[in-house]
């Protein structure tokens, strides 16, 4: 047994001292370049060669009236090359374009901040403020808006409320309802899914807790929510819902509110 550890061990040896010798052989070989020698890299083929791009050299001048398009293709372009050959005059180039592109962006908002203050009817400032009592002004609109349409609508709108003994949120959404039931006292009508699967399919419920609503007398409906709903989600899609159905907005106007009409967010106005 000891024969064969020192026949092992002598054969490692042996391998360990022929890769370092191996080693020591190419360092001697190359040690008049030393660790600092370069070499001039092979000439570039005539075929390398026809594969470089040919990008002019636009002056900045020249690409501050150039057509937007064309203008986007030459930065792309540039950027590639720059990233083919990370040279400091291809990463130059590609960033005195860029530079160029930055600019007319600050040129083109600052003209538009020109034509909105004389132009007022053009921006959606006076529909939308930045200023805290105006945000705040829009928000009390919209809650007194939805709340008188939400206190009138029961009269012609109801809920179907879709619910399964195995749904783990229906008892919070249920508790949320009652919230909403107190204060506008609406009619909403519970169906166990696992009961009536028909009723179910027939609106193409697949979620619970989920929200319907319909109109009396009539077969339309629009679904409000899948999924546990806050109060004030469920307000605001009720209200933009029985808009909706009764066909005082139209789609693309889905979220305009009566006090934003003819406003910047009117999407028919101008039309």
């Amino acid at each position: 047994m000891s024969r064969v550890c020192i026949f092992l061990a002598s054969i490692c040896v042996s391998l360990v001292l022929a890769s370092s010798v191996s080693g020591a052989d190419v360092y001697r070989k190359d040690a008049q370049k030393g660790w600092w020698w370069y070499e001039d890299p092979p000439p570039v083929s005539k075929e390398e060669k026809a594969q470089e791009p040919n990008l002019p050299a636009y002056s900045p001048e020249q690409m501050w009236t150039m057509d937007a398009d064309k203008l986007r293709e030459y930065a792309e372009a540039v950027k590639k090359e720059a990233v083919r050959v990370p040279s400091e005059e291809n990463v130059r180039r590609h960033y005195v374009v860029q530079d160029v592109i930055r600019r007319k962006a600050v040129a083109f908002a600052n003209a538009s901040e020109v034509v909105w203050q004389k132009n007022p009817e053009l921006s959606v400032a006076k529909d939308s403020p930045l200023a805290a009592p105006g945000r705040k002004a829009v928000t009390r609109e919209k809650v007194e808006e939805r709340e008188r349409l939400l206190a009138k609508g029961r009269e012609d709108f109801a809920l179907l409320y879709f619910k399964s003994e195995s749904c783990p949120f229906c008892q919070e959404q249920e508790g949320i309802l009652g919230y909403f039931q107190d204060r506008f006292g609406w009619t909403i009508k519970p169906i166990d899914v696992d009961l009536k699967p028909e009723l179910a399919g027939r609106f193409g419920v697949q979620t619970t807790p989920s929200l319907l609503l319909i109109q009396r007398g009539k077969q339309d409906f629009i679904p409000v929510t899948a999924g546990v709903a806050s109060a004030s989600e469920i307000e605001a899609n009720l209200y933009r819902g029985i808009r909706l159905l009764k066909g005082e907005v139209s789609p693309e106007n889905f979220n305009l509110y009566d006090f934003q009409k003819g406003g910047g967010f009117d999407v028919e106005t101008g039309r």
